[in-house]
C-alpha cells in the first residue's frame, strides 16, 4: 500500500474515532434489496461491454459498477440523503472466487475500482453539500462461497477447497483495489473463517 493511501486511511480513521466520541454514526442499509427493488434484467446485468457473454450475469449486482454506475450511484444517494454517515461499495462478491461464478474473474479490479471511484463520489458530493456531516465510504468486503472451517464433503472432514493462501490473495486484490479509489476503510461482512480476520491478510 502506498504511503499516501495510508495517510489518507489514517486520516480518515481519525476523523471517524472523534466523530464516533460525539454522535453514533449511520451505516448505508443492504445494498442488494436497493438493486432488487429495481427488477433489473439480464440485459440490464450485460450493459453494451458484456452483450455477448456467454453466461447468464443476472444477480451479479458487483458487475453493476460496470455496466449501471447510474444505477449504483443514485442507490448510494439515497442512503446519504436518508442520512447515511458511512455508505459501502458495491463490491459484496468482488473477488475472484465469487466472480468465478459468472466467468467474471479477469473484471475482479475493474469492478472494486469502479465500485469505489462511485461510492467516492457520491459521499464527496454530500460532503460537499453538508461540509458539517462529512460522508465516508466502506470497502465492502463479503465472505465468498467457500469456507476454511468447514470442509464441503461430508464423508472428508479434512478437505478444503481453498486453502488461507488463497483467500488471502483474494481479499488482498480486493482490498488493494478499493483503496486506490478512495475508501475510509473496509467493512468484512458476514465472515464465516474467524482465523482470516485474526491473522494478516495481507496489507500490500
Amino acid at each position: 500500500m502506498s504511503l499516501s493511501i495510508q495517510n489518507r486511511l489514517n486520516n480518515s480513521a481519525q476523523k471517524i474515532r472523534a466523530l464516533a466520541k460525539e454522535r453514533i454514526l449511520l451505516l448505508d442499509g443492504a445494498t442488494g434489496t436497493m438493486i432488487q427493488s429495481h427488477k433489473l434484467k439480464e440485459a440490464d446485468y450485460r450493459g453494451s461491454q458484456f452483450a455477448d457473454w456467454t453466461r447468464d450475469l443476472k444477480g451479479d449486482n458487483d458487475l453493476l459498477c460496470l455496466t449501471r454506475p447510474a444505477l449504483m450511484q443514485s442507490i448510494h444517494e439515497d442512503f446519504l440523503a436518508a442520512g447515511s454517515d458511512i455508505i459501502t461499495t458495491n463490491s459484496f462478491n468482488g473477488t475472484s472466487i465469487s466472480q468465478s461464478d459468472y466467468g467474471m474473474e479477469a473484471q475482479v479490479e475493474a469492478i472494486n475500482l469502479a465500485a469505489a471511484r462511485i461510492a467516492r463520489k457520491a459521499a464527496d458530493e454530500w460532503t460537499a453539500k453538508t461540509p458539517d456531516k462529512p460522508r465516508f465510504v466502506a470497502g465492502s468486503i463479503g465472505p465468498t462461497n467457500k469456507t476454511l472451517s468447514v470442509s464441503p464433503r461430508v464423508n472428508e472432514p479434512g478437505y478444503r477447497d481453498v486453502t488461507f493462501d488463497q483467500m488471502k490473495d483474494v481479499y488482498k486484490q480486493q482490498a488493494s483495489a478499493s483503496g486506490r479509489r478512495g475508501r475510509s476503510f473496509a467493512d468484512r461482512n458476514h465472515i464465516r473463517y474467524p482465523e482470516c480476520q485474526s491473522r494478516p491478510c495481507g496489507r500490500g
